[in-house]
């Protein structure tokens, strides 16, 4: 199984016992006009996808994620709509795999020079025991 089809599993198994609890705004009788709203987290490694950083929720089951770890700088938006949100998280995807791309490509280039001084310190080293 991969590894993507496994959170997507946890996922799905997480919101069933949520429902199943119904723990929102239903549960404690609490008037809500805020409503359902559509949260947006950043990336965290390459293998996320765009169902592990879009997530609908209500004011009670936003907060249950706070108390559980989700931290306000992780967040990079809130949306009524869900197409909204799909959208700046298909945004923030490739934002992110642009960023691991000129990190590879910054490393890249540090092996190369790298390479390339300890291709000069070896010739150096050579000519010194020429002279000695």
């Amino acid at each position: 199984m991969k590894l993507s089809q496994l959170r997507q599993l946890i996922k799905e198994e997480l919101e069933e016992i949520v429902q199943e609890r119904k723990f929102s705004t239903e549960l404690f009788n609490v008037e809500d006009e805020v409503g359902k709203f559509f949260v947006v987290t950043k990336p965290k490694n390459k293998d996320t996808t765009i169902d592990d950083i879009v997530f609908e929720s209500d004011v009670f089951y936003f907060a249950n994620q706070i108390r559980g770890g989700l931290n306000f700088e992780d967040i990079i938006g809130f949306y009524k709509q869900k197409s909204d949100a799909r959208r700046v998280g298909t945004e923030a995807l490739k934002e992110y795999e642009m960023q691991l791309k000129g990190i590879e490509d910054a490393m890249s280039e540090f092996r190369e020079a790298k390479k390339g001084i300890d291709e000069k310190k070896k010739a150096a080293r050579e000519k010194i025991e020429k002279l000695k």
